[in-house]
């Protein structure tokens, strides 16, 4: 996939994409990570609403991000609400990426020791990992069906 376009990240217009647009349009991955180490919390908003094809192209950024060593507990718990968000309002789009999304699932459950620190004033954060990796492994089922 190539670098997404102002139309890919800025789908409606809004405020929210109009400023996730000033961030993304024309980062690479690497660009993109860059962004989620300089301000984790930040730039993660953005993935909540910059277009579903923007979001599929990030995705591996705020993946690796979530993998290094500058990962912390907000980041990790703030993109569960954003994936559950993108669940509710844009669940077909999630299939092309529900692998992706079961692999950092099945990452933040393992590596919960990590993140359990401070999470706790988001909620119950593990389990709501626990009914993301299975939403998302159920939508893999029935993508394959």
């Amino acid at each position: 996939m190539t670098i997404p376009s102002r139309q890919d990240i800025n789908v409606y217009d809004s405020l929210d994409e109009r400023s996730a647009c000033e961030h993304f349009l024309g980062k690479t991955l690497e660009q993109a990570e860059a962004l989620f180490r300089e301000s984790p919390l930040y730039y993660q908003g953005d993935m909540m609403w910059m277009g579903i094809a923007a979001f599929r192209y990030y995705l591996p950024a705020a993946v690796r991000y979530i993998r290094s060593e500058a990962a912390d507990s907000d980041f990790v718990a703030c993109f569960s609400g954003t994936l559950e968000f993108r669940l509710e309002y844009e669940s077909k789009d999630l299939a092309p990426v529900a692998e992706q999304l079961v692999v950092l699932c099945d990452y933040v459950l393992e590596q919960w020791s990590r993140f359990e620190d401070g999470a706790d004033a988001y909620g119950d954060i593990h389990t709501r990992y626990q009914t993301l990796r299975q939403t998302f492994l159920e939508m893999m089922s029935h993508d394959r069906a």
